[in-house]
């Protein structure tokens, strides 16, 4: 029988400061100005250096009609620039917007759109004729140099940050943050983790700069820690990523989940130069990686969870607190309540969704006041509905128990499947389209009726409209969708055709790599010209697809699953050692 007491659970209450994040980094910069804070493009940055450039970028930025209230949108490569970009924008008082420039055209066109910036800050050349107002920073020192003049004003009051998130109308929505809700974050990091009088820390940024949870590290960059932008061609490949976080004795990790995995199956933790702590979020932790940290020797693992909407992380748990997986207890300043679909209490112990109150919470959404009433309640205080289905047990934890809805984070990006739908609807010879989560390790698969066109071509149009972690595994072409009592697309119902069975003759070495694709993406067969990411693999999945084959014998890195990316390219690379005497597989599909 469940305990009747309600599920309410509530953060340490700190007082907050009327302060912004760029007022904590000047602060640092002013008690130590030759302490490196940022280590990107292979330079050493001291505070007084970094902030002197921030500075004078802010009075460019100023010039061209950043003012507080205004919105930057900074469309930066991964470097120092990208860096100085949001510390230039608060020094400026404006709202930083983030946006990936490797994204497709069209959905940068719509975040444009729909954000109305007063300055588009780039290093990109290609992103010059794609906005009214642009200012590109690609030869910097140049044109930086001598701007120097008095610090623009700003103000506490007004949003920090705007980030862009997958919208179920087809439409990305813009989550808009303020200094207030920042500022306690970097409390919470402060006071729970910054290790007191042990110096500071090297901290791994590792994120992508597009995620919320990139402040994170940069809340550790303005406590006086010492930041490591880690690039690119490092991120990608974990093996990599290991090597660069030894070289640099980085002390502090973050990841999802997925991208911490395989970090330690490169070897994240052996040996004696070890990070101390290792930070993830952005995903569910399954057991197996909860209990490995658990029990890993002098390093501290903690899980964070929180919605966008709520700055980045709203909750937190060591893992050497409980044995089985929690989202933990809430950050300062911060109330956790589980409810019923009336919002009121449920009992302690069972499911409801997630209600978050308190200093964490964003402003709302930007130009959508009904979605803002409809997410950001008001019962006795402001609260979001997180749509996250959980439980509050009696020692306190949070349990997280799936989304209320069918929105789900795909390698640490929240998606929400109607989006997709609603590129595919609108895609020429397309009648009707479903689109559902499917695998242990989640991905988007299409259903999809056409009236002209293949899906293949489908495939390629959605790949130059979608960035690609909307991208879909696979898309199956349909006689007809399954339909319900109501008319309605029976999504339960969805399936693959049945297919008539033919037979695929692979080599010795093609079925070695056949059999290392299907096991790692989880999938019943593939044929020589099967396509690796056509197939559902990304980045990480494709360097564990590496050291699969190299167990097997066969020398091959992550830059050979990503030029030969099909099973026949790649059986090129197996040796005749471990090709074996017989001269042939036979398969069925």
């Amino acid at each position: 029988m469940s305990d009747p007491a309600p599920s309410l659970v509530h953060g340490t209450r700190r007082r907050l400061p009327h302060v912004t994040w760029c007022d904590l980094f000047e602060y640092r910069a002013r008690r130590t100005p030759d302490r490196v804070c940022l280590v990107a493009d292979e330079v050493a940055w001291t505070f007084r250096e970094l902030d002197r450039w921030g500075d004078r970028l802010a009075q460019v930025l100023g010039d061209a009609g950043a003012v507080p209230g205004t919105v930057v949108a900074c469309a930066m490569t991964r470097s120092v620039r990208a860096v100085l970009g949001v510390l230039a924008t608060a020094k400026a008082g404006a709202a930083h917007l983030p946006i990936d420039p490797a994204q497709p055209a069209a959905r940068v066109d719509a975040i444009l759109t729909d954000a109305c910036p007063a300055v588009v800050l780039t290093d990109v050349a290609s992103l010059a004729a794609r906005a009214d107002v642009l200012l590109s920073v690609e030869d910097w020192r140049k044109e930086l140099a001598g701007r120097d003049g008095p610090r623009l004003p700003r103000t506490a009051k007004g949003p920090a940050y705007l980030i862009y998130t997958s919208g179920s109308t087809g439409q990305p929505k813009g989550v808009l943050v303020g200094h207030r809700s920042l500022v306690n974050l970097y409390g919470e990091l402060a006071g729970r983790f910054f290790p007191a009088g042990h110096g500071p820390q090297r901290v791994a940024h590792g994120l992508p700069l597009v995620f919320d949870a990139s402040w994170n590290p940069l809340s550790w960059l303005a406590g006086g820690h010492e930041l490591h932008l880690v690039p690119d061609s490092v991120r990608a490949d974990p093996g990599s990523y290991v090597d660069f976080v030894r070289e640099h004795r980085l002390s502090v990790v973050e990841a999802v989940p997925a991208q911490m995995s395989a970090l330690l199956d490169a070897g994240l933790l052996d040996g004696p130069a070890r990070p101390r702590l290792l930070l993830m979020g952005g995903e569910a932790i399954g057991q197996d990686l909860w209990s490995h940290l658990r029990g890993a020797a002098e390093v501290t693992a903690v899980n964070l969870y929180g919605p966008t909407e709520c700055t980045v992380f709203t909750t937190s748990c060591g893992l050497g607190e409980r044995a089985t997986p929690s989202i933990g207890r809430p950050i300062g300043n911060t109330t956790a309540q589980v409810v019923d679909e009336d919002l009121r209490p449920v009992p302690i112990g069972e499911p409801g969704e997630l209600l978050i109150s308190g200093s964490c919470l964003a402003l709302g959404y930007l130009g959508r006041p009904g979605l803002t009433a409809d997410r950001f309640v008001t019962t006795g205080e402001r609260g979001y509905r997180t749509g996250d289905r959980c439980r509050l047990m009696a020692d306190g934890h949070l349990e997280w128990l799936g989304r209320l809805d069918d929105q789900v984070k795909i390698r640490g990006h929240r998606v929400e499947p109607g989006e997709v739908e609603q590129a595919l609807l609108a895609s020429p010879g397309v009648r009707q389209a479903a689109v559902r989560v499917e695998g242990a390790e989640p991905r988007l698969v299409a259903y999809v009726v056409l009236d002209t066109g293949t899906a293949a071509r489908l495939r390629e149009r959605l790949r130059a409209l979608l960035p690609a972690y909307l991208l879909p595994s696979a898309v199956i072409p349909l006689d007809a969708m399954p339909l319900g009592p109501t008319g309605k697309i029976d999504r339960a119902a969805l399936a693959p055709p049945v297919t008539v069975r033919r037979t695929v003759v692979l080599t010795s070495p093609q079925e070695l790599v056949a059999s290392a694709f299907r096991v790692q993406l989880e999938i019943p067969a593939v044929d020589a010209d099967s396509d690796f990411f056509d197939l559902g693999g990304h980045s990480l999945s494709a360097a564990a697809l590496a050291v699969r084959l190299r167990t097997l014998g066969v020398p091959c890195s992550l830059r050979d699953v990503l030029l030969r990316r099909t099973v026949a390219r790649l059986a090129e690379l197996v040796p005749t050692t471990t090709k074996g005497a017989t001269p042939s597989w036979t398969t069925t599909t």
